[in-house]
């Protein structure tokens, strides 16, 4: 049987900096995606939606950044602190989609060694 629950968006921020939070579950499989700036600004809100999206995680956590404009070291401390959650409920985080530069700035930080990226490369 499969279960789904349409995607349900929330969004935050002002002027240049917004993000978007669009939230799925399928097969018990949570999926997010993100569009906008993951930074300082968005940073209290995004930490709210992922304390409820993890609250009752039932099976592995995948995070979509394809449509992330920017993101800064508060946003990827973010990511890191996701990944830590999701693993101590024996559950993968796969961060999928990244663009090019967000690709590089994982590189940089040596991030694509902690966090599963997807698709390789």
């Amino acid at each position: 049987m499969t279960l789904e629950t349409p995607f349900r968006s929330a969004t935050t921020g002002t002027g240049d900096s917004q993000l978007q939070v669009f939230v799925s579950r399928i097969e018990g499989t949570t999926r997010l995606i993100l569009a906008g700036e993951l930074d300082a600004a968005s940073a209290a809100y995004l930490s709210e939606q992922l304390r409820q999206v993890t609250a009752d995680l039932e099976n592995d956590f995948s995070i979509d950044v394809g449509l992330v404009t920017f993101i800064d070291s508060t946003g990827l401390s973010l990511l890191v602190s996701l990944h830590k959650k999701v693993g101590a409920f024996g559950h993968t985080l796969s961060v999928r989609g990244p663009t090019p530069p967000t690709r590089r700035l994982f590189q940089i930080t040596g991030l694509d060694e902690v966090l599963t990226v997807e698709p390789k490369q």
